[in-house]
């Protein structure tokens, strides 16, 4: 959190307007921290301020003195200081052991060394062991784990022990298998390990996730074996970075728990604060999430029931209790360091961690998603490394798999092909919650006894005729997700060109081998849709988009490439009924060429959301094209490597020059462009 204030000098001489941390630690010195955030000077005077200089000092000093001279501050305006390079005393600031309050003050002096102005501001220094909190030091908490420390390596060691004992292969090798289930499994050695120490659960202080906390570094652990669950929390964090592992600190209202990637990965931001993110990379096999307050209980569970644990954490229902998420990997790719042992905590000689629980067998787990590289040293290589880059045939994809979390209107509908029809006939189809079908004492499981009918399906196709959809969700939920669903493709449109809204018809569940035990649904038919809102209460109707309805070219192309299935008659025009395309006939060719693969089944859902295969088109051109995409002499070279092309750096249009040579009605730029990106399209556009 960072506190702002002003000063004012007597008489209105001029304004100072600093944004000053309120808790400043020692990982702030070794991080490099920023310590004054913005500094403003503002004179509201009619005169000119002329010759002054503006003073930083601090009491205790844990930061060095700074003076910003300045020549002159115009009347009714304002200087932004630029320069907040602020050295701290890391020798005060790492031997503090306790927590103390600390002042910095910020004087503007004229010529004469009069005081123009002065502001105040009360800071915390923090002890050398103690985090701020999510509220002023959240992006620091990664300095707090600390793989290097000592007792980090016993933990290893008895990890390497266990895995040794229940016949497993002993070495702490990271990633280097591929495999999930080998990181699994590595996770649980850790698990075995630390449930050796037997540690005493200890309460952190309240709202500690806010506020903060000190902590016990893994030596003191080991010492104390007393821990809280951020303690226990940054040990296995810590232990898992060691065994070159990639985890995650998260944290919940009151609470703290580790995960961790099960394949080599990391979010594009160090904090996550949306809990749907882990979820739908934990609902993909990509990473665990476990709950490690459970090994301070005299018996401790299984690891598995440990992540069984700390995912009902993540729980949709819980998503207010959600604080953030912290990536380990992604805090060391951005500096931010552990601290150092000797700092943080002087490491002690300890026993070896007794060894008395057995390794959990793994789940069956996929591989990796990683692509083999292609050797681009040939031109073919090349070309296919292009190709792959373009083209995402992991299962984050959406187009190759649809989690039950991600954001998606999944419809009942007895007849799909009936809801396409009405869709082709450019019909209104307004989309409504299910109505409860056991009121006034009717019993469903009765009815279809009765009747030798399901009443769902009369109540479904009375609905269809009426032009409705039902959704498997309640009303409210379901108001927000069309809503979202509304907003998303609307933003898509005006900010990328293109619909990405699209009505699934149809869904493969697959495998990614015959021994997995996980599915995977990717969508078949995709229809494009819009959705149309008058107003906040007048509901969403969904219309045709008048974008051709086309199949998962994605998914035929995961067909070809990983299980050498060709569905040709799909990678053309889709075949039609009397009123749009035939979508039984699509699923019965479907279904004809999975019909021996284990794993395999077309199963006839309908899901309304967003998916964008704009890459894919840019792939198919590299495929279908590449003999035309070499008529250019630059792609040749590009490809060939041949020399053919010499480039010549001095010839490009300068940035600078692009106003006096190029007239704007000359460029042809459908979306805005910056002036180093206007240089390459000029650029192109002269070969």
């Amino acid at each position: 959190m960072i506190k702002v204030g002003g000063g004012l000098g007597a008489f209105m001489t001029v304004v100072i307007k600093a944004a000053i941390s309120e808790k400043i630690g020692f990982a702030s010195h070794q991080n490099a921290a920023s310590v004054v955030r913005e500094i403003i000077v503002q004179s509201p005077n009619e005169a000119a301020v002329e010759n002054c200089k503006l003073v930083l000092r601090a009491d205790p000093p844990f930061l060095s003195e700074k003076i910003w001279r300045l020549d002159r501050i115009l009347p009714h305006s304002e200087i932004v200081i630029s320069d907040r390079d602020i050295h701290l005393n890391g020798t005060l600031l790492s031997g503090l052991t306790e927590a103390l309050t600390a002042s910095v003050t910020l004087c503007l002096q004229n010529a004469q060394g009069e005081e123009l102005a002065v502001v105040n501001h009360d800071v915390e220094l923090l002890a050398h062991n103690e985090w701020g909190g999510v509220g002023s030091m959240a992006e620091l908490l990664p300095a707090f784990v600390m793989p290097n420390d000592p007792a980090v390596d016993r933990v290893i060691k008895a990890a390497s022990d266990c895995l040794r004992r229940m016949g497993k292969p002993d070495g702490i090798d990271g990633y280097s298998s591929k495999e999930r289930t080998r990181v699994w499994q590595l996770a649980a050695a850790i698990w075995s390990a630390v449930a050796g120490l037997r540690l005493s659960y200890s309460l952190p202080p309240a709202s500690f996730e806010r506020v903060g906390q000190k902590i016990r570094t893994p030596s003191q652990i080991l010492e104390g074996r007393v821990a809280t669950c951020l303690d226990t929390t940054l040990l296995f964090a810590a232990a898992l970075e060691q065994a070159s592992l990639n985890p995650l600190v998260i944290f919940t209202k009151g609470h703290a728990f580790v995960g961790v990637w099960l394949q080599p990965s990391e979010f594009s931001a160090l904090i996550t604060d949306e809990a749907a993110a882990l979820r739908r990379r934990f609902d993909l096999d990509e990473l665990i999430v476990f709950e490690t307050t459970l090994i301070t209980h005299d018996n401790p569970p299984s690891f598995s029931q440990a992540i069984a644990a700390g995912y009902a954490q993540l729980h949709e229902q819980r998503d207010n209790d959600f604080e953030m998420a912290l990536d380990i990997r992604r805090a060391r790719m951005q500096k931010i360091r552990p601290l150092g042992v000797a700092v943080a905590g002087a490491a002690t000689e300890v026993e070896a961690i007794p060894v008395a629980e057995g390794v959990e067998e793994a789940p069956a787990l996929p591989s990796f998603d990683v692509e083999a590289e292609d050797d681009v040293s040939t031109p073919s290589g090349r070309v296919r490394q292009w190709q792959r880059k373009l083209l995402n045939l992991t299962t984050a994809n959406r187009l190759l798999h649809l989690s039950d979390s991600a954001k998606s209107v999944r419809l009942f509908c007895p007849d799909p092909a009936r809801l396409e029809d009405l869709l082709a006939e450019n019909k209104k189809i307004r989309i409504k919650p299910m109505p409860e079908l056991e009121t006034a004492g009717r019993d469903e499981a009765l009815y279809n006894q009765q009747t030798t009918s399901s009443l769902r399906n009369e109540v479904g196709m009375e609905a269809l005729e009426r032009g409705e959809a039902l959704a498997l969700l309640p009303k409210d939920k379901l108001d927000a997700q069309l809503v979202d669903l509304y907003r998303k493709a609307k933003s898509d449109i005006d900010e990328g060109g293109a619909n990405t809204l699209f009505l699934a018809l149809g869904f493969l569940k697959w495998k990614k081998s015959d021994q997995e035990t996980k599915n995977y649904r990717a969508p078949l038919i995709l229809l494009p849709v819009k959705l149309d809102r008058k107003n906040a209460l007048s509901g969403v109707v969904m219309t045709r988009h008048e974008d051709e309805p086309s199949f998962n070219l994605t998914l035929l192309e995961l067909l070809r490439q990983d299980f050498e299935l060709t569905i040709s008659k799909l990678e053309r025009e889709l075949p039609k009924d009397a009123s749009g395309i035939d979508v039984p006939l699509i699923w019965r060719l479907v279904r004809d060429a999975v019909k021996d693969m284990a794993g395999f089944e077309v199963v006839p859902v309908v899901a309304l959301g967003t998916f964008s295969f704009a890459k894919f088109l840019m792939w198919k051109d590299l495929v279908d094209r590449e003999a035309l995409l070499r008529e250019s002499p630059l792609v040749r070279h590009l490809i060939d490597r041949d020399g053919s092309v010499q480039f010549n750096g001095d010839k490009l249009p300068r940035a600078e020059d692009l106003d006096t040579e190029v007239a704007p009605a000359e460029l042809f730029t459908p979306l805005p462009a910056d002036s180093s990106q206007l240089r390459a399209v000029v650029a192109s556009a002269r070969g």
